[in-house]
């Protein structure tokens, strides 16, 4: 007699039902997808931290920090590249310097924290940045790079104007909040110097100076022992020194404000004895480099102070001009030596602080970012991580 089948009944669960062989074989191959799944995605996830530990995350750490205004490394790099970047060949002019970089950056923090307080009180309105930017645009065409907020008629369409500005914000890497604060400090930095250009004292620190110019050391130092020994100061400048604008007074300069001299002739006639020549000075490095540019040795000074004023009225139109241009920068210097300011550098080397592990390592970001953005590099490039050896 046949077995009789067995019959599900309607009200059995379908969970009490037993599993097929094809059930359990989609079964185990769903479990396998999902644990396979799983490790792929903690593979990524371990990658991706990775990654960002190795890469994304130094370059949020902060480099400076001004009164409390951080200053991360990406916008170092980013500032870097645009100081070296010439987008009409897509290509870097030179080797940045990024410590040069951060001071500037430093010092556009204190102008645009300082110039806001009193005595200054500046301020600069979103029209007044609106306003600058369309004067660069409208004269970015002649090379022009006065940032300016003057009225003036428009030569820009609209649709032309946020071309114009899409470009920049390309170019610079820099956000719409960036670029427009460094045209917010721009606008202050001229309106400060023109404020310190209206109060300017008009007497200063000034002694009655002389000097004998020659063109190495050794006949700088033969010449100071002949003073020494009691030759007449006069007569050798008339002799010997090149400074075709005083040799045939005997290097005779006149009355000089000392802070219209160059900083190393500077520091020389402020620290000179009345009457007693100083040893061999050359110009300061910044003041060498112009003139190695221009294919001049760099000349060795002998410098004698006869008299010093501390409140002379200065009448010179040249030194007056001269003593203007220097009003920004020592201000900048003034303010940024303050206790009130407080300024942070951080590296990476061993030691922290900036130092030269944390140069380097940055010029080596500066490449990153270059072949990251297809720039083509005509400079020595940095291809191994100081910080890694890799």
């Amino acid at each position: 007699m046949p077995k009789k089948k067995k019959l599900v009944r309607k009200d059995q669960p379908i969970e009490d039902l037993p599993e097929t062989a094809d059930a359990k074989r989609r079964r185990r191959k769903n479990n396998t997808f999902i644990i396979a799944s799983l490790i792929l995605a903690v593979i990524i996830g371990v990658s991706a931290f990775g990654w960002y530990l190795a890469y994304k995350r130094p370059l949020l750490t902060n480099v400076a920090v001004v009164n409390g205004k951080k200053i991360s490394v990406d916008y170092i790099l980013r500032r870097c590249l645009m100081s070296i970047y010439d987008a009409s060949t897509n290509t870097t002019t030179g080797t940045a310097d990024p410590l040069g970089v951060i001071q500037n950056i430093i010092q556009e923090q204190i102008v645009e924290q300082d110039a806001a307080k009193p005595p200054y009180n500046i301020t600069v309105t979103d029209a007044d940045i609106d306003q600058a930017l369309r004067n660069e645009a409208n004269s970015s065409s002649s090379d022009s790079t006065t940032t300016t907020p003057t009225t003036t008629t428009p030569t820009m369409t609209d649709a032309e104007f946020n071309e114009w500005y899409r470009q920049l914000m390309n170019n610079s890497q820099l956000s719409d909040a960036e670029l427009r604060e460094l045209v917010k400090v721009d606008i202050m930095e001229q309106r400060l110097n023109t404020y310190l250009t209206n109060n300017m004292p008009t007497t200063a620190d000034q002694v009655h100076l002389w000097d004998i110019v020659v063109s190495d050391q050794t006949t700088a130092t033969d010449i100071k022992q002949r003073i020494d020994n009691g030759e007449d100061f006069s007569t050798i400048a008339k002799e010997l020194s090149i400074d075709s604008n005083t040799s045939a007074q005997g290097g005779d300069m006149g009355w000089v404000p000392t802070k219209t001299l160059d900083s190393s002739l500077e520091y020389t006639a402020n620290k000179a004895d009345i009457g007693i020549v100083s040893n061999p000075v050359q110009l300061s490095t910044a003041m060498q480099d112009s003139s190695s540019s221009s294919g001049n040795t760099d000349p060795f000074y002998l410098l004698m102070v006869t008299e010093k004023s501390t409140a002379m009225e200065v009448n010179d139109p040249d030194y007056i001009s001269i003593l203007q241009g220097r009003l920004l920068q020592d201000w900048l210097d003034t303010e940024m030596a303050s206790k009130d300011n407080v300024i942070e550098l951080h590296g990476r080397g061993i030691k922290g602080g900036y130092d030269s592990t944390t140069n380097a390592w940055i010029l080596y970001q500066i490449e990153r970012l270059k072949r990251s953005r297809g720039i083509v590099d005509t400079t020595t490039t940095t291809t191994t991580d100081p910080l890694t050896g890799q």
